[in-house]
């Protein structure tokens, strides 16, 4: 195995998604790293050493690598004027320099011819004298010209501004870690180990970097796979494409980095010694959406009232027949006892200041979900986002107007936005949005102490079915509750009643509770229980445990 370790200097790193200039590329890509270090490669050697080239040639030969990733905070992007250095300046500053050599020149051949007169103004002497007034005319006249002006136009204040923006990821760990299974030669390995050292950067000049091969690596939480978002990597040959692009814009005109994409996904690594966590079935992957600030405002009741336009939204560009996977129900239109893809409104919660209101929407997709399934809901994604173009996707409520909101690629700035804090391993998980109970339970709050009693008792197993229903054992402790258990979520009064179709046909109001579960075993997210799991509730957050550094 072959590790290279990344470590940001200054806490963060920047640089440009290639296909967005206002956003931050994170993780950095595979072939950027490669590009710095070809570039630290060539700098400074007029014939590069040949082993390192060798080095090189071996490291674009191996499959795409592994990757260790932190969690990282995206900035908020602002647009900077930068001073422009335009190629107009440095010709009159040229023929600024010039003309002083030209005035050196004229001195030196006027004083010679005065010498040579001995004081007496010739018409020699007259000439040259008038050929030097004239030139340091020019030459002062110059200085002071808005147009042809050298050393002025130079001055930051006078010269063109454009755009720029600076797109940079805070990481939780300023380190990023990058794995081939494959191990080179003793040879190879001093070779860039030398090479690593020497690298400065990665991306913009201001990301500085410190790089080395290590052997003592955690494991990768970015893997390639067909499912996942895609990352510029190395492809065959990449060092000469860099080297014929070197010729073109020799470090000072524009330039493409050549790539080739390779889809990444994240995994979630077992760090448990004793008890291994365990996934619920619903578990997998997700792809979020973020809304746009002023759509912002929606509180966390209205959940079944997103997704279920989002669902529709869903269907509507996805092609036919629809799998059964995507759409929750069988041909004919009994649900699936499958596990299938979900709705999910992410609102925010746990912050001493959350206040519950939904700050975007997610796609859950089951990880034991078929692939010709999971293409389908790219497909219909993609079919979605190309009608768009570059405007933002829109959910559409009639009379109500609409939300926009935009896929979110990479880290997002929204803690909520986040999976690793829906996903996370804990033995105790509570309540984001009310759980519907599968079997209705009886009067909770009406009767005798003793049948209030009985009904809290069969909420509580209806709970502990919804558990054994994803696959997980049934919890050790259940508490259950109208109000909620974390600050941000609403109480189970506020949400409108969630009605499915019983057996007889007739639509059935399931009840709607919060509840805290613990577990004897460690469970890794992310987690939804009960029958409205699909369209959001019963979205459980883990509590994790004092000392966790993502407490």
């Amino acid at each position: 195995m072959l590790a290279i370790e990344v470590n940001f200097l200054t806490g963060r790193f920047v640089a440009t998604a290639h296909h967005n200039r206002n956003q931050s590329e994170w993780p950095p890509h595979p072939a950027r790293l490669f590009s710095a270090l070809v570039a630290t490669w060539g700098e400074g050697e007029d014939s590069p050493d040949p082993r390192e080239r060798e080095a090189l040639e071996w490291l674009e030969a191996q499959p795409p690598p592994s990757i260790v990733v932190p969690d990282g905070t995206p900035r908020k992007v602002l647009t900077h004027f930068v001073p422009v250095n335009d190629s107009k300046i440095v010709k009159s500053l040229n023929k600024y320099m010039e003309n002083a050599r030209k005035i050196e020149e004229l001195e030196s051949k006027y004083r010679e011819a005065l010498q040579e007169s001995e004081g007496e103004i010739t018409k020699t002497v007259e000439k040259l004298r008038n050929d030097l007034e004239k030139t340091k005319e020019f030459q002062v006249w110059a200085s002071f010209s808005d147009k042809d002006s050298p050393d002025l136009s130079l001055m930051p204040e006078h010269r063109p501004k454009q755009a720029r923006t600076y797109p940079s990821v805070t990481p939780d760990e300023p380190r990023v870690t990058y794995l081939w299974n494959d191990a080179p030669s003793s040879e190879v390995v001093e070779v860039l180990d030398g090479l690593t050292e020497r690298v400065t950067r990665i991306g913009h000049s201001s990301s500085l970097v410190s790089c080395r091969l290590t052997t003592d690596s955690p494991s990768p939480n970015h893997v390639p796979s067909e499912a996942g978002e895609p990352l510029r990597c190395v492809r065959g040959g990449q060092l000469a494409a860099l080297e014929q692009l070197h010729q073109r814009h020799q470090g000072n005109k524009p330039r493409a980095l050549p790539y080739e994409l390779v889809r990444y996904k994240e995994v979630d690594i077992d760090e448990a010694e004793e008890l291994p966590p365990i996934a619920p079935d619903t578990a997998g992957e997700w792809l979020i959406f973020e809304f746009e600030p002023k759509d912002r405002s929606v509180p966390s009741f209205q959940t079944t009232t997103i997704t279920s336009v989002f669902r529709s939204a869903l269907l509507h560009y996805a092609d036919d027949p629809i799998p059964e996977s995507i759409s929750g129900h069988r041909p004919d239109g009994k649900p699936s006892p499958d596990p299938h893809v979900g709705f999910l409104a992410l609102p925010w919660v746990q912050h001493e200041h959350s206040d519950g209101r939904i700050m975007g929407v997610a796609i859950n997709m089951p990880e034991n979900m078929d692939s010709t399934a999971k293409d389908a809901v790219y497909r219909a994604i993609a079919k979605w986002e190309a009608e768009k173009k570059d405007s933002p996707l829109k959910l559409t409520f009639g009379s109500q107007g609409d939300m926009s909101m935009t896929r979110v690629i990479g880290p997002s700035q929204l803690v909520t936005l986040r999976r690793s804090l829906w996903n996370s391993k804990s033995n105790r998980w509570v309540t984001a949005t009310p759980i519907a109970l599968p079997t209705h339970p009886g009067p909770l709050s009406r009767g005798t102490p003793t049948s209030r009693a009985k009904a809290w008792a069969k909420a509580e197993e209806a709970v502990a079915d919804s558990c054994r229903h994803v696959g997980l054992p049934a919890p050790s402790d259940v508490v259950l509750s109208f109000s909620p258990f974390i600050s941000g979520a609403r109480p189970a009064s506020k949400f409108p009643a969630f009605k499915q179709r019983g057996r007889d046909g007739n639509q059935v109001a399931r009840r709607l509770l919060h509840a805290a579960v613990t577990f004897d075993q460690p469970v890794k997210g992310p987690l939804l229980l009960g029958s409205g799991r699909f369209l959001g509730l019963g979205l459980m957050l883990p509590i994790r445990e004092q000392g966790d550094p993502n407490v």
